[in-house]
C-alpha cells in the first residue's frame, strides 16, 4: 500500500518533524498544518511515526550514556530483584531513574489509552491544533516563575515523575508540545533544569516504542521505500541538531523564549480556519 507521500514531501515533513519533536512548538501538530498545506486530506499516522523513528533514533544517540547505565542497571536487578528496593533510595541512582521513568510512563499509557479517540480526532482539526498551540504557549509562560531547581534523582519522588508522564499522554493531541509539558511540568516541580531535560528526552524513548508497536503496519513497507527512509534521516538528522539547541535553552531557563512562537501560531491557524 503506498504512502502516497513523494520524497520531496517526505524530505519536507521529516525536516519539519525533526526540528519541532523536541523543539517545544508540537511537531503533531505542524505535521497536521503541513498536511493540509500539502493537499493530504487525511494525516498518514503510519508514515508519522516512521518520522518519529527518525528522531527515536536521534535521542537514543544523543542519551546514549545514559541509556547505557539504564540498560546495565535493569540487567543487574533482574538478576537480583531484590536490589528494585535500592532503586527507591539511592544506593543504586540509575536503577532509580529507571523506576521514575517506569512510572512515567505508565502514566502516559493510561491518559493516552483513556483519551485516544478524542486525540485522534484531533489530528483532522485544525482548529484544534491552534487551540492546544496556545495551551502551549500558555504552559512555556509558566516557566517564567520556575527557578533552577534543586531536584536531582534523590530529590524526585514518585507522584511527581507520575505527573510529568500524564502531561506526556496529554501531548499526544496534535498541538501539545511533548518537550514543552514534559520539561515545563519538571521544572515547575522543581527539578534541576538539565535534569528536567534529560529526564524527558529519555521518557520520550518508550512513549515513541510504543506507538510504533500499536502503529506499525507491514503492508505499507512495499509502498514507497525511499519516501519513507528520507524523511526518518531527516527527522533524524535535524532532531539531533534540535536536541542540542534545546538542552541549551533550557539549561539557560530561557524555555520560555517558545512561548511567543505558540501564541502567534495557534492565533493565525484560528483566524485562517475560522
Amino acid at each position: 500500500m503506498s504512502t502516497g507521500i513523494d520524497p520531496l514531501q517526505a524530505l519536507l515533513l521529516g525536516v519539519i518533524q525533526g526540528l519541532t519533536e523536541f523543539l517545544p512548538v508540537s511537531s503533531s501538530g505542524h505535521l497536521v498544518i503541513f498536511h493540509q498545506i500539502l493537499g493530504m486530506k487525511e494525516p498518514d499516522i503510519f508514515f508519522d511515526v516512521c518520522l518519529h523513528v527518525g528522531t527515536l533514533a536521534a535521542v537514543c544517540l544523543f542519551v546514549r550514556k545514559e541509556l547505557t547505565w539504564l540498560i546495565l542497571s535493569l540487567a543487574r536487578a533482574l538478576r537480583s530483584p531484590g536490589s528494585f528496593r535500592k532503586g527507591l533510595g539511592m544506593q543504586d541512582p540509575d536503577l532509580r531513574l529507571l523506576i521514575l521513568l517506569a512510572v512515567a510512563t505508565l502514566a502516559t499509557a493510561v491518559v493516552a489509552i483513556i483519551f485516544m479517540d478524542f486525540f485522534k480526532g484531533m489530528f483532522g482539526s485544525p482548529k484544534s491544533v491552534g487551540a492546544a498551540l496556545i495551551v502551549t504557549g500558555a504552559v512555556l509562560s509558566a516557566t517564567v516563575f520556575s527557578g533552577p531547581g534543586t531536584s536531582g534523582i534523590a530529590q524526585v519522588r514518585l507522584w511527581q515523575a507520575l505527573i510529568v508522564g500524564m502531561g506526556q499522554g496529554v501531548a499526544v493531541a496534535p498541538g501539545i508540545s511533548r518537550s514543552g509539558a514534559t520539561i515545563s511540568l519538571a521544572l515547575m516541580l522543581g527539578m534541576e533544569r538539565e535534569f528536567a531535560a534529560r529526564f524527558s528526552f529519555l521518557l520520550f524513548i518508550p512513549a515513541i516504542v510504543g506507538a510504533l508497536i500499536l502503529e506499525f503496519d507491514i503492508s505499507r513497507i512495499g509502498g514507497e521505500p525511499f519516501s519513507l527512509l528520507l524523511g526518518m534521516a531527516a527527522a533524524g538528522v535535524t532532531g539531533f541538531l534540535a536536541l542540542k539547541l534545546l538542552l541549551g535553552v533550557v539549561k539557560k531557563g530561557r524555555l520560555w523564549i517558545f512561548a511567543p512562537y505558540c501564541f502567534l501560531l495557534g492565533i493565525r491557524i484560528l483566524t485562517w480556519t475560522w
